[in-house]
């Protein structure tokens, strides 16, 4: 009998797997939203179970799920208040940007403007954002839906995570599940850094480029450290590109030395120094793989996979690198050696 039910459980185990494949190739459009609400579950998950030996688990999901959503618009409202209210300094910033290199080899790749859209720059901005965002929402129902999903996954991933994963593991050898539960341990503490060091990295750009704005005499050094801020939550280019566009200004406006300052030490001070060290050493510390490692997954996931690979990257090699040690420990082992050569 016992072939027969290997046989059954291989057949359900299949079957199981077609059915995953099918959800993944059918809703292929939401896996972004579940994959960034697996994220941040995983990432919250030990503030649940803290909060979980107080509350009721469902207090706690519940807790943590409206925590979430208010920061989200938080962190949406302060930024939109403050981009608004000084809507009319970005858009003479931008306005003498492009006048400024107008007859120069940087013109093909800034924008370019009517003379009507240029007499009323802040309202141009307006409507380029908005046609951003429309392009990025051009299908308003799924977008609402995808919200939906992305709060009820996480709300879920949080009350239920433990159980599907004891779930899946708990059919495994026992050699099995501690790798397993290892690779688990590190896919976790990878998704966890990386969300938190993200998060303090903008922060720590911020309150660094207040002072350092503050110094170089600009009119308003907040909305300055702000845009810095905003851009360091995009991976890998966004605060780079933000300097360049900040000296690229001073050089439209004839002032060199600020232009010069800004690359020359607003650079590594604000963005360098946190991408090619806080950034790798803080996460390489909690993943306990080198920080080079970490980097190459954060390089090799954005620009092929979107803003997704800021995740998946970086958790694939640590897999990979932790995989690779597992392995090799494992074919260290002199049952298991013993085990091969019986089978040989």
């Amino acid at each position: 009998m016992e072939p027969i039910t290997v046989i059954k459980n291989r057949t359900l185990f299949f079957i199981v797997c077609a059915i995953y494949l099918l959800c993944i190739v059918v809703f292929w459009p939401l896996v972004t939203v579940v994959i960034w609400s697996a994220a941040i579950a995983i990432a919250l998950m030990p503030l649940h179970k803290k909060l979980s030996k107080v509350v009721k688990p469902t207090i706690s999901v519940t807790f943590l799920t409206v925590w979430v959503l208010l920061v989200i618009l938080l962190v949406l409202m302060v930024a939109a208040t403050i981009l608004y209210g000084n809507i009319d300094r970005i858009g003479v910033m931008v306005a003498s940007l492009v006048h400024g290199f107008k007859n120069t080899g940087l013109a093909s790749v800034l924008p370019t403007f009517t003379e009507a859209q240029f007499s009323d720059m802040p309202e141009t901005l307006v409507q380029l954002l908005l046609q951003s965002l429309l392009s990025l929402t051009s299908n308003v129902m799924q977008s609402l839906i995808s919200i939906i999903i992305f709060f009820l996954s996480l709300s879920m991933l949080l009350f239920y995570g433990e159980q599907i994963w004891k779930a899946l593991i708990m059919s495994l050898s026992v050699r099995l599940v501690t790798a397993v539960e290892k690779m688990a341990e590190i896919t976790a503490n990878t998704i966890y850094a990386l969300i938190i060091v993200q998060i303090s990295a903008a922060m720590i750009s911020f309150l660094l480029a207040i002072p350092f704005f503050f110094f170089l005499g600009v009119d308003d050094p907040l909305l300055y450290a702000t845009l810095i801020g905003l851009a360091m939550l995009i991976p890998l280019i966004g605060a780079q590109i933000m300097i360049l566009f900040f000296a690229l200004y001073f050089l439209s406006i004839g002032d060199a030395g600020n232009a010069g300052i800004t690359l020359l030490v607003g650079y590594p001070l604000l963005s360098g120094w946190i991408d090619f060290y806080y950034r790798p050493v803080m996460m390489g510390k909690r993943v306990a793989i080198p920080p080079v490692m970490m980097m190459i997954g954060i390089f090799a996931g954005v620009p092929f996979t979107g803003i997704v690979g800021f995740i998946v990257g970086p958790v694939l090699v640590a897999l990979a690198v932790t995989g690779t040690k597992i392995l090799g420990d494992e074919m260290k082992d002199p049952e298991l050696l013993a085990e091969t050569r019986d089978q040989a």
